[in-house]
């Protein structure tokens, strides 16, 4: 399930902070549910691509779905190895499904959780531990399925998303 010592380490830590911050060290159960992304290029001269996040298909999420009560955290990482001799900016968007085929669709129905994600030129990065913006899309993660959009915000870009997940943490009721 995890790829390395380091990912494991990000997030023990991002657990406990989640622990900490939330008091549930005594009064309840933590449950964290890692997904993973699909590997796949992004080759494209358009500006965006997608994703369908089904935390449903995990064996926590069945196993405790009828206990969940809150969302502590939801969190991104992985690997983004940019080919193009320019950097490669852009956001991430979280919609209820992945319907959505325009980048102006995307930005009017979607709701922005991550902006200013830079991939250095000629690069493959690690990116940590993203905490995403879960406010306005707590109700949506609560359903387990939904629809990430990475936007672009030069074009053409050519990069690969590789050994990513998506991470979200749930309080459990006893």
């Amino acid at each position: 399930m995890f790829r390395n010592k380091k990912t494991l380490i990000l997030l023990t830590a991002a657990i406990v902070t989640a622990l900490l911050v939330s008091g549930c060290w005594l009064l309840g159960i933590t449950l964290v549910l890692s997904y993973d992304i699909e590997d796949k290029p992004a080759y494209t001269n358009t500006y965006f691509n997608g994703w369908f996040i089904d935390l449903t298909t995990e064996e926590d999420w069945q196993d405790h779905q009828d206990q969940l009560d809150e969302i502590y955290n939801l969190l991104f990482y992985g690997w983004i190895e940019n080919f193009e001799s320019t950097p490669a900016t852009g956001r991430l968007y979280v919609y209820k499904d992945t319907t959505l085929h325009t980048v102006e669709e995307v930005e009017s129905n979607a709701t922005l959780v991550l902006d200013g994600l830079v991939i250095p030129a000629d690069t493959t990065i690690e990116v940590p531990l993203i905490d995403l913006d879960l406010k306005p899309i707590r109700d949506l993660i609560m359903e387990g399925k939904f629809g990430l959009y990475a936007i672009a915000t030069n074009v053409p870009f050519h990069i690969r998303v590789f050994d990513a997940s998506v991470v979200v943490i749930f309080a459990v009721e006893p």
